[in-house]
């Protein structure tokens, strides 16, 4: 029987992590409690008190033995914690910034003055740097949780949420005339001299470019589709001689800003027709979901060294999609508004685990979360956006072996890669490990992971500790990635979590 039984999760094991391509949607797998980011995420066969709900249910099947000699055969425990952490995607900090820096009150009001002329052309070439990657973006973690286990029952309540911010980039309306402005032609309007000359016609003459320059410039520039020479002319002199005016007012130019010229000229061409530039609708889209869960859970040893385990739980739902302006808008503010904006429904969900014990040592699990795949109600944004979000399946193994009777080491793998707030694109399959050191009274706890779907964060470390007061237990535990980034002035490392959490174990 043994010997079936390891073969069974042996193959179970093996297919799903060779064999699964699918992906998961709405959230990647939250690392849960001090104790598992601590080891760098590993939990899936490291959890042996009521968190194992969450990481695992099929421990709930070796608690409440009667010799009690494991810590994995406790009679009961009871556990109270919340978490925090955020990530910055693909350099979304220091691109963001480049747009904020520009005064775009001062760009707004229709013509552009002569002196104006380098920040506009900057502007717009910004926004079309930050469009080129649609997984820019900024996301917010929160975790709560109560629960409460008895023998091989639990029940409890969690809290999840996970909420990003990505650019929606307005690259149509960006002609330097009146507010209100629209379906005008944008290459008429560029060619327009006295548009970058607050009303006034720019004069001829060689400005900032030599001659040689400008040629090359106009060549390059009456080749794009809707350009011809005169209006590529027109277009190269106005800004030759709003570069001279930002120049003598004390603006340092870029050593680029022939290269944003063609660019802006480029994006006329491809919009053909668009509206003013002081009414640009670029803007940050905020998508999320804040769920609560409420699992009945049971484990059930089938042997002494196999057991499975179960959640069906009830789910409530608040999912964000919605937008704010970029310009004149801080950060914090636009979540603030964004939290405001949501849509509440609820449904089931069903999780399941096995786990298998390896003598006294060596323990290997897998779980399944949302086998159901859950449905829960969204508002439409954007063109082509579905009514709903869904928590598709998400599968994870893992394995924890003792050492020298005081050392864990362990580690989890994602075996499905797992969709995003960030975007349909952007997935994550994290693999991560550590170690944790029992000294009694006191655990040390240290461990890394990364995203093996995405390399833009990289590595996370993460360190923990313990304290063991007898039948109170007080965890810490957070991570931190190894690269920074800037995000409304601030520099963060690309990914922060904190959690915390006071327990009782019997």
């Amino acid at each position: 029987m043994r010997k079936v039984m390891v073969c069974l999760l042996g193959m179970i094991l093996f297919l799903g992590t060779v064999f699964y391509t699918g992906t998961a949607e709405a959230r990647e797998w939250t690392i849960l409690g001090p104790r598992a980011l601590g080891m760098g995420g590993a939990g899936v066969a490291v959890a042996d008190d009521v968190t194992a709900s969450y990481w695992n249910p099929a421990a709930y099947g070796f608690f409440g033995a009667e010799d009690n000699t494991e810590p994995d055969e406790r009679d009961w425990s009871w556990s109270l914690g919340a978490g925090v952490g955020s990530q910055i995607h693909e350099d979304l900090g220091g691109e963001l910034n480049k747009i904020l820096q520009f005064d775009y009150d001062a760009l707004d009001n229709g013509q552009i003055a002569a002196d104006k002329v380098a920040d506009f052309l900057q502007l717009v070439n910004e926004l079309k740097t930050f469009d080129e990657n649609k997984n820019r973006a900024a996301t917010i973690f929160a975790d709560g949780r109560f629960g409460l286990q008895v023998g091989h029952f639990g029940v409890g309540g969690y809290t999840f949420a996970d909420i990003s911010a990505k650019g929606d980039l307005d690259l149509v309306n960006i002609a330097p005339v009146g507010a209100g402005t629209t379906g005008t032609d944008l290459i008429t309007q560029f060619s327009t001299t006295d548009n970058f000359n607050d009303g006034t016609a720019a004069p001829a003459g060689d400005w900032y470019f030599d001659s040689a320059t400008k040629n090359d410039m106009i060549s390059s520039i009456a080749g794009m589709p809707g350009w011809d020479t005169t209006s590529a002319t027109n277009y190269v002199q106005a800004t030759d001689y709003g570069l001279y005016q930002s120049q003598q007012s004390g603006e340092s130019i870029p050593s680029d800003i022939t290269s944003d010229i063609t660019t802006v000229a480029q994006l006329a061409s491809d919009a053909q027709t668009g509206g003013s530039f002081a009414d640009n609708q670029s803007r940050l889209l905020f998508k999320g979901i804040a769920t609560m869960e409420v699992p009945l859970t049971y484990g059930y040893a089938v042997n002494d060294n196999l057991a499975i385990g179960g959640n069906l739980k009830y789910m409530k739902a608040r999912v964000y999609n919605t937008s704010v302006k970029i310009f004149n808008t801080d950060f914090g503010d636009a979540l603030d508004v964004a939290r405001k904006d949501y849509e509440d429904s609820q449904n089931i969900g069903v999780d399941l685990g096995l786990l298998y014990r390896f003598g006294d040592n060596l323990r290997v699990g897998m779980v399944g979360r949302n086998l159901n795949s859950p449905k829960f109600d969204m508002k439409r944004l954007l063109p082509g956006d579905r009514d709903y979000i869904r928590e598709d399946l998400q599968l994870r193994s893992g394995f924890a072996y003792k050492v020298l009777g005081f050392l864990t080491l362990a580690a989890d793998l994602d075996i499905t890669k797992n969709k995003t707030t960030v975007s349909g694109d952007y997935k994550s399959q994290n693999l991560g490990g550590g170690v944790e050191a029992d000294l009694r009274i006191l655990k040390l706890r240290g461990g890394m992971y990364k995203n093996l779907a995405e390399d833009d964060i990289g590595l996370v470390y993460t360190a923990g500790i313990g304290l063991d007061l007898w039948i109170i237990n007080l965890d810490l535990g957070a991570s931190m990635a190894s690269e920074r980034d800037e995000l409304d002035g601030n520099d963060y490392p690309k990914e922060t979590r904190v959690e915390l959490a006071l327990s009782m174990l019997f």
